[in-house]
């Protein structure tokens, strides 16, 4: 599903591999090295386009090609005819290769790698890391999700019962409006789940991306256990929150700051942010967190 207009839209290529079809762009600085080019393998967040980290791009204080990458079921990202059903799940495995692939075909002089994700790419790139957590020279997650399971999502997303529920809904979508404005007006949801349950539910072209999308991306969902054990060997990571995030709030990631406070590598900031922190007034206290922590 396409969330960028033409006009927002840069050049895109596509390659096929490893049974998907994955779309992304690639930025390169005015004064990036001929050789050892520092890459920026970068994720967006859910039901947004890739062209969202440009802000990310243009704000980056060192020479770098940056990668951004639609995530599946995002733009022209998705299964390829006949490898599967639609809502396969992509293997954190399969996307480290299939990175290898794009490096190779675009920027056969790369040199460091760094990973960036944001919201869901946080996510992403945290099971990228896991897959893979010597390979990438520095790990930054923006708000990044897959740090706390809602119920709902692990019932929708896992179970039978969650299946029959979210297809159900899709052909009730007048009374799902309808519930969530009574249970806004009685103050049991806030206005912002509200505003992000019609959002979601606007279509059915929407439900059914956001039924891929979650299914699509439900191994890429690692453990506390496996991502500790990642970050001991990972060069450095920072995890950068948005102190008035109510998406990915800052206490989301309060279990893995307790099991990680003996690793030098490992970094927690906040910035004065909501969740989208790849707004471009945002980006200088991002960059600023990253680079001076």
């Amino acid at each position: 599903m396409e969330f960028a207009t033409p006009e927002e839209q840069g050049q895109r290529s596509v390659i096929e591999c490893e049974g998907w079809a994955i779309e992304y762009a690639v930025w390169t600085t005015s004064d990036a090295p001929s050789a050892d080019v520092p890459v920026v393998i970068a994720f967006h967040g859910f039901a947004r386009p890739l062209e969202d980290l440009r802000a990310a791009h243009e704000a980056w204080p060192h020479p770098h090609t940056m990668v951004s990458i639609h995530l599946p079921h995002h733009g022209d990202s998705g299964p390829l005819p006949g490898s599967g059903p639609d809502d396969r799940p992509m293997e954190p495995e399969a996307f480290n290769r299939i990175i290898d692939a794009i490096i190779s075909r675009e920027i056969p002089n790369a040199g460091n790698r760094t990973l960036l994700g944001y919201s869901i790419g946080g996510r992403i790139a945290l099971s990228l890391m896991v897959d893979r957590p010597s390979a990438w020279h520095k790990v930054v997650l923006l708000a990044p999700d897959g740090l706390k399971q809602s119920p709902f999502y692990a019932i929708t997303v896992h179970t039978q019962l969650g299946r029959w529920a979210w297809f159900w809904m899709d052909r009730q979508e007048r009374l799902v409006w309808n519930a969530s404005n009574a249970l806004l007006k009685w103050g049991l949801i806030s206005k912002h789940l509200h505003g992000f349950i019609y959002f979601h539910s606007s279509s059915h072209a929407m439900r059914m991306m956001v039924w891929k999308g979650w299914r699509s991306h439900r191994r890429c969902w690692p453990s506390h256990r496996a991502i500790k054990f990642a970050l001991k060997q990972a060069p450095h990571v920072a995890f950068v929150f948005g102190a008035y995030d109510k998406i990915i709030p800052v206490r989301n990631a309060n279990r893995l700051r307790r099991m990680t406070r003996a690793l030098s590598n490992v970094t927690f900031q906040t910035v004065r942010s909501g969740h989208n922190m790849l707004k471009p007034e945002a980006m200088d206290a991002v960059v600023h967190s990253i680079f001076e922590a």
